[in-house]
């Protein structure tokens, strides 16, 4: 029997059930609802399996519990429900997969052949050569594997996918010359696929002998991937030839990983997309073993998910000898700090920077942090830090304008007016179309009364650049009425609020432009409605003040 949606409606299930059992069986129905809902994947996958202990053999509930388990981690029992599954002669997509990926992992590799044909029609056909590729790879059959791989060549991706895995798979028969080859023809295309490709190409180049060539093509990476910690470190370690012999692609699973990952982003959209993701990348971690790419991949799904427990958990397992260990530390600092744990993020990057190398993405983030929790002379040290390191760096310095934006930022909440202008016409000589950059120092001249019709100039480009951004037309009406002309403010400032409508700074804003056009009786109601939105205890005395007395 072959499933035709994921899901049933609840009026359709509860009329198949007794009495007696309804109100257990809804129970547990709604609760997985709602589970789903929060992406609460093992609680999901616990409520179904209820429902199932209730005799309901629906076709649906199996396989939500299916792609619960798998995306709560629980590979024992998502293995032990598709056994059931398939004796039931159920089908689906996730299925087919859990039961494919278990039989790999178990180097039963005819088994796994076998199940592929019996779901080669639920599968993306993409999927299918990728894994009938790599299962041949495994079995020695170098050529029956370049023929799958060659059926991805024309694929609707924007990057021949075929020829990308035939240059790892000759790599993983020690074959690099020709791994190089490929990887010649193909590299503009193939930088489509980010930092890991660039890390793969290096490994190549390097067992090819060609050192050199690796430490220039990482610096020129580097062009793009500005702020990549894990690629400069991999330059420093090629630099010095201290090159650990890391493999991004160690084996065929971790290439079956990699596919994947390609679908982690989901095709289907009847179910929850996070749990597309998050079953996705749960299956290439499992079958990877170990392989810290994945590892990061997955934490970053969890807690995209609200997984953050288990997020940490994962990014805790990654070694200090690990190549991504540095990021691995950033990232769990970052997902840290998300969830309101300062300190612990904070010590972390500390740590980091006692036991690695220095570098200004680790002041950067510190300083993010200590700017978060308005900490902000600690943030302008971090930062100054960071702006140290990056100009002091071989690298070109295109992260720098942001460094100095931020600093500016800590500067101007210090009320060091003089210093963050400075900081601010740095970031904007570096790049002169930035919105934010321009919006900050315009706004924050209009505040200070000082070069108004500058500060209206880089207000109105910067609109111009992002005409969606409501606190940049905030903005632009607050630049106008402060230069008196208050029937011309009025426009932006109700387009302002059409796009922040609980903002309660532009709430107040749309207040003042109104008592000064003569609409007093909305002003009056446009700041009391304001108290609604939880000002900042200064902003609330000012309007209480204002709905007490009125403006000059």
């Amino acid at each position: 029997m072959k499933i035709s949606s994921f899901f049933l409606t609840f009026a359709f299930i509860l009329a198949t059930i007794s009495p007696l059992s309804c109100n257990s069986i809804s129970g547990s129905i709604l609760a997985s609802k709602y589970s789903s809902s929060i992406n609460d994947f093992k609680k999901s996958a616990e409520f179904n399996l209820d429902i199932l202990n209730y005799g309901i053999k629906d076709s649906a509930f199996y396989n939500d519990a299916l792609l619960y388990l798998v995306a709560s981690g629980n590979f024992k029992d998502a293995f032990k429900l598709s056994k059931e599954m398939n004796d039931l002669d159920l089908r689906s997509p996730a299925l087919g997969l859990v039961l494919i990926i278990e039989k790999i992992s178990k180097e039963e590799l005819n088994e796994s052949v076998s199940l592929i044909e019996l779901f080669d029609k639920d599968l993306p056909p993409a999927l299918v050569s990728s894994l009938k590729g790599w299962i041949n790879l495994k079995q020695g059959n170098l050529e029956g594997s370049l023929v799958e791989f060659n059926k991805l060549s024309e694929s609707s991706l924007n990057f021949d996918l075929g020829a990308y895995y035939s240059s790892i798979a000759y790599l993983l028969v020690s074959k690099a010359e020709k791994a190089l080859e490929i990887i010649n023809k193909n590299n503009s295309d193939f930088k489509i696929l980010g930092k890991f490709y660039e890390i793969f190409k290096s490994e190549v180049m390097v067992k090819n002998g060609q050192n050199v060539k690796a430490h220039q093509s990482l610096k020129q990476s580097l062009k793009e991937f500005s702020n990549d910690i894990t690629l400069k470190e991999l330059y420093y370690k090629i630099k010095v030839n201290k090159l650990i012999n890391y493999q991004i692609f160690r084996n065929e699973n971790d290439g079956i990983s990699d596919t994947l990952l390609l679908f982690a982003r989901g095709e289907s959209r009847q179910i929850n997309q996070k749990l597309v993701e998050v079953f996705y990348c749960q299956l290439a971690h499992y079958l990877s073993k170990n392989n810290s790419r994945y590892k990061l991949k997955l934490a970053t799904a969890l807690n995209e998910s609200g997984q953050f427990k288990e997020s940490k958990e994962i990014l805790l397992t990654i070694s200090k000898d690990d190549i991504f260990y540095t990021e691995s530390r950033l990232i769990l600092a970052d997902f840290i700090n998300e969830n309101s744990f300062e300190k612990e993020a904070i010590n972390i990057l500390k740590e980091l920077i006692k036991t690695q190398e220095k570098s200004s993405e680790i002041y950067e983030l510190l300083g993010n942090i200590y700017r978060y929790h308005e900490k902000f002379d600690l943030a302008q040290e971090a930062y100054s830090e960071a702006i140290y390191l990056l100009q002091n760096s071989e690298f070109d310095n295109n992260n720098l304008w942001l460094l100095y934006f931020f600093r500016g930022i800590a500067l101007e909440q210090l009320k060091n007016y003089e210093k963050s202008k400075q900081d601010l016409r740095k970031s904007l000589a570096m790049m002169p179309d930035q919105p934010q950059v321009l919006n900050y120092l315009g706004y924050m001249l209009i505040e200070q009364k000082e070069n108004l019709e500058e500060a209206l100039g880089m207000i109105r480009k910067a609109v111009k650049i992002t005409p969606q951004s409501g606190y940049i037309i905030d903005s632009l009406a607050w630049g106008l009425y402060q230069l008196g002309r208050y029937s011309e403010a009025i426009e932006p400032m109700e387009r302002a609020i059409e796009l922040e409508p609980e903002d309660p700074i532009v709430n107040d804003h749309l207040g003042d432009v109104l008592w000064k056009v003569g609409r007093k009786r909305e002003a009056y109601y446009q700041w009391k409605k304001t108290l609604l939105f939880n000002p900042t205890p200064e902003l609330k005395l000012e309007i209480e003040k204002k709905l007490d007395t009125g403006l000059p």
